[in-house]
């Protein structure tokens, strides 16, 4: 009986081995695992040197950036899943070139008149902002344009299928240097509140893109000149923002338990909340690995109008993502009170947040990469409806959990939501495409 079990798994992991999509999400994950403990590492310094509550400053801004950097792409960080890989295949290097191209210029003018905006509001109505975050809002808003482009990028070499050099850059380089930035402002005696600390954020970002942006040139070919037709750019233009409002949302999906904690809670909580949930990196990146490879798969079976591939890519990308995903919610909870207890002793009583969490990313790991199917696809509206359906149903809970229960109030609430998403989006995703995107851990599914 044993033998027979570790023969599978042996045989199970030949597959995964030879599998090029599964083994670009170990490679990865890989990265992501090592991106983990660095960005873990940051999280715990900055909540050691920084007040609590001007970390709490900090972590609402930033999460803030997130989702309104998904505007100033204008949808190009996805839509280059979708067409790098496309024009890869069938070998269509001046429309590649091209498309890199229009959303570089895309991606300034967006986030440039996003962050004008930004500071023209601040300077002209700056008592509608709390004085806490002014000066901090100010600084992201210079920086707004940088981060963008950082994104974009990020975006592009997913597309390529470079996923090494689509996380190491923004998941170890920035954070590495962050940590330097604020270990040099400790010894000259600057004040580490979350001006100083954004401060250096952006500074590491415009380093970071720096190095994305050389070895982009690097790698790409020179032969090809750009197609740069007018009709094109507006397809591409077009294809993209129509993306922008799905992946806005689906990126305030991922953030919504937190931004409003930070408009029902005190910053000093919402940062407890912050560190329970950043604990769980490991699982987070585990999911986030399985996205960053899916979504080039599943456009190269699309382009190949392979139905059958394509259903056996969904089901082995959302198998090996809940499998992984257990043991590494598993391992953050045993490790759960000695990792709370590095960021401060506060920091323990978040603990309880910490157990919902980890179910609830359990939960959306039965769904794997849906989100990027919709994607490659082009079905915006059928991702925004998903989309609003659980941003809705996470702000109700939460409006009616949090004044009850606190921080566990947001975590109860983000269980019940990842439930109904997941009965949602199995439901929508197979009535209109035909695929099956919930977890069958069990089906043997050849690659």
């Amino acid at each position: 009986m044993l033998h027979t079990m570790i023969a599978r798994l042996r045989q199970k992991a030949v597959h995964a081995v030879r599998d090029p999509g599964l083994r670009g999400a170990l490679v990865s994950i890989t990265v992501r695992i090592a991106a983990a403990f660095v960005g873990l590492g940051l999280q715990i310094l900055l909540a050691r040197l920084m007040a609590l509550e001007d970390y709490g400053v900090y972590v609402i801004l930033w999460t803030w950036v997130s989702v309104v950097g998904q505007i100033g792409v204008l949808g190009f960080y996805d839509s280059a899943a979708r067409f790098i890989p496309r024009y890869g295949r069938r070998e269509k290097q001046a429309h590649l070139t091209g498309f890199l191209a229009t959303g570089f210029t895309a991606v300034i003018a967006g986030s440039g008149v996003i962050a004008a905006l930004a500071l023209v509001f601040l300077v002209v109505l700056p008592g509608l902002v709390d004085r806490a975050f002014l000066l901090p809002l100010a600084v992201l808003a210079l920086g707004f344009p940088v981060l963008s482009l950082e994104t974009y990028l990020t975006g592009v070499f997913r597309g390529f299928g470079w996923y090494a050099l689509s996380t190491i850059p923004g998941f170890i380089f920035r954070p590495v240097l962050i940590m330097l930035g604020v270990g040099i402002a400790r010894l000259t005696g600057l004040p580490l509140d979350a001006v100083t600390v954004l401060v250096i954020v952006v500074l590491a970002s415009v380093v970071v893109l720096v190095a994305q942006a050389l070895l982009l040139r690097a790698r790409l070919p020179k032969r090809e000149m750009p197609v740069t037709s007018h009709e094109r750019r507006r397809f591409w233009l077009l294809a993209s923002v129509l993306m922008m409002p799905a992946m806005t949302a689906e990126e305030l999906f991922v953030w919504i338990d937190v931004l409003i904690l930070g408009f029902l809670v005190s910053p000093d909580q919402a940062s407890l909340y912050f560190a329970a949930q950043r604990s769980l990196s490991l699982a987070a990146f585990v999911q986030y690995g399985f996205m960053l490879v899916a979504a080039r798969g599943f456009s190269l079976s699309l382009a190949s109008a392979d139905r059958t591939g394509l259903q056996a890519r969904i089901t082995r990308s959302t198998n090996a993502t809940f499998w992984l995903t257990i043991p590494s919610v598993a391992l953050t909870l045993v490790a759960g009170y000695p990792l709370l207890h590095l960021f401060g002793e506060a920091f323990v009583k978040a603990y309880p947040c910490l157990v919902l969490l980890g179910l609830a990313y359990v939960i959306r790991a039965a769904t794997g990469q849906a989100a990027e199917l919709l994607v490659v696809q082009g079905r915006y509206r059928l991702s925004l409806v998903i989309v609003s359906i659980s941003v809705f149903a996470c702000a109700l809970l939460m409006l009616l959990l949090v004044p009850l229960w606190g921080i566990t109030g947001a975590a109860v609430a983000m269980v019940l939501v990842q439930t109904l998403r997941l009965v949602v989006v199995t439901a929508l995703v197979h009535r209109h495409t035909g695929y099956w995107v919930l977890v069958r851990p069990f089906a043997r599914v050849k690659a």
